[in-house]
């Protein structure tokens, strides 16, 4: 493909027909023959890595600005905004994969990894081929990358797309999140569905407030493609604002605890799993799964919702749920011979750690220990707001490092430890992750369960701007292994 093809209605200057072989929006990773689009993100600007990218071998240069005097071998041309051609350009490149998949996008403060698995699952059950974008991973038919974003970027995002096109699959689910929207990462995309969970408190170091957030979050209705389904969760508060301003024609309901278009109902929950019944347009049903912990309830009705409205039959429904396995660092129970219920959860905001906590105090029959931390250099408002949530639902919490990044892991326990109650001593802090952990442990008995929130599936922990190889669940098998016990995920 040449330059110009790419570029065209794009800029009014003129450009060449060389040949492009590659896009790309960061310097380290030009090679020789990629078009490199300098793109100004909330970090860096993409046109001070410009003299790097030539170096490398990009055989043209897109900027918004004049470069100020600098002369480049290569042609460099300007446009009015680099970040808003910059999936234009992908999409052309990869030869548009959006028009020939369907899409669901999942967005919301929690639930948006487990509900895109789900979807997944349920689709597959279906007999369609499914590839997925998410906080864990993505996955394009058997091969599973490790996620780098929860939504990649453009350049990114098209090329997998194109992979999955190439590979014959013919749906794909997909976390969206609010820094994709706000950073147009998404743009040219186009879903069949778009499914919101629930709005909660994150990511204010970077939108500021809750209502900047919220609107960054909304944004992804106006991708819907024509026809498109806005599914709702009416158990959110902001979710009713959304059933009601939407599109009616547009909209499907979903809820658990409040009436909606699909209407799920628990019926039993244990550490084996849930029934529930399904109330729907599309039929009344039973669904059985392993899954625990009463919140999943609102993530399967999310998936189900969408699936049943994009005609999956009910069929395929059951049988992904009563099949499915965990979400990796999703409620994960890591099972060992002590009857000590250990449960591992990505619940890094004060909402999802409530959502966590209660979900397992509904199970366990002894007492419930938290261990947990906050990151460093992220939303600050949230700590006091974890340490009040667990103070109130757990029998006792162990406060340690999560990826405490440029801050003291001291400090940010401190701040965590401001929501305590007044008086509040049922608290351990301990800033090396496993030991904190370990000390957890060595304090439950048969019956206790405990808690990890915080990193979930990530297999690190970051000081300063160095990542470390760690693993909660690896920590909880080396503890167990001490005492020559086995340890499986259950």
């Amino acid at each position: 493909m040449t330059l110009r093809d790419l570029l065209r209605d794009l800029t009014t200057h003129p450009v060449p027909a060389i040949p492009v072989t590659g896009i790309a929006c960061h310097s380290k990773q030009v090679r020789p023959g990629d078009l490199f689009i300098a793109v100004r993100g909330p970090n860096q600007d993409g046109h001070d890595y410009i003299e790097e990218a030539a170096r490398r071998g990009a055989c043209a240069i897109v900027v918004e600005r004049q470069l100020g005097g600098r002369y480049l071998a290569q042609p460099v041309i300007q446009v009015f905004d680099t970040q808003q051609i910059l999936p234009v350009v992908a999409a052309r490149f990869y030869g548009r994969p959006i028009e020939r998949l369907r899409l669901v996008g999942i967005t919301g403060t929690c639930g948006k990894t487990t509900t895109a698995y789900l979807t997944k699952a349920m689709l597959e059950a279906a007999d369609h081929r499914v590839g997925l974008f998410g906080t864990v991973a993505y996955e394009i038919g058997q091969r599973h990358l490790p996620s780098t974003n929860t939504t990649p970027g453009p350049v990114a995002l098209q090329s997998m797309m194109a992979q999955m096109v190439e590979q014959g699959i013919g749906w794909c689910t997909m976390e969206v999140s609010s820094h994709a929207l706000e950073q147009r990462r998404v743009d040219g995309l186009a879903f069949d569905a778009a499914v919101w969970t629930c709005l909660g408190s994150d990511h204010l170091d970077y939108h500021k407030t809750l209502e900047a957030y919220a609107r960054a979050k909304r944004r992804i209705f106006s991708y819907l493609r024509p026809g498109g389904l806005a599914i709702i969760n009416m158990d959110d508060a902001y979710g009713q604002t959304l059933a009601e301003t939407l599109p009616h024609d547009t909209v499907v309901t979903y809820g658990v605890e409040r009436a909606a278009t699909v209407h799920v109902r628990v019926t039993e929950c244990g550490w084996h799993g849930m029934q529930m019944t399904v109330e729907s347009p599309w039929g009344t049903f039973g669904i059985s799964t392993p899954l625990v912990g009463r919140y999943n309830a609102s993530n399967i009705a999310a998936a189900l919702t969408t699936c049943l409205a994009l005609r999956v039959p009910p069929s395929a429904i059951q049988s992904a749920l009563s099949s499915f396995s965990l979400v990796p660092g999703r409620l994960e129970r890591v099972a060992n011979d002590s009857g000590v219920h250990v449960v591992i959860d990505f619940a890094h905001t004060a909402d999802a750690l409530e959502r966590a906590l209660l979900a397992v105090r509904e199970l366990v029959r002894g007492r419930l220990i938290v261990v947990f931390g906050c990151g460093g250099d992220r939303d600050q408002l949230k700590r006091p707001a974890m340490g009040k949530a667990a103070a109130l639902l757990a029998d006792h919490v162990v406060l340690t490092a999560d990826n405490p990044r440029s801050e003291d892991p001291t400090d940010i326990m401190r701040q965590i430890c401001a929501g305590f109650p007044t008086g509040y001593d049922e608290c351990t802090m301990l800033v090396d992750r496993e030991e904190a952990i370990h000390a957890a442990l060595a304090m439950a008995k048969p019956e206790d369960a405990v808690l990890i929130a915080g990193k979930g599936h990530e297999a690190y922990q970051i000081f300063q701007h160095t990542a470390i190889p760690f693993s909660d669940r690896d920590v909880v098998a080396r503890y167990f292994e001490r005492s020559d016990r086995t340890v499986t995920t259950v």
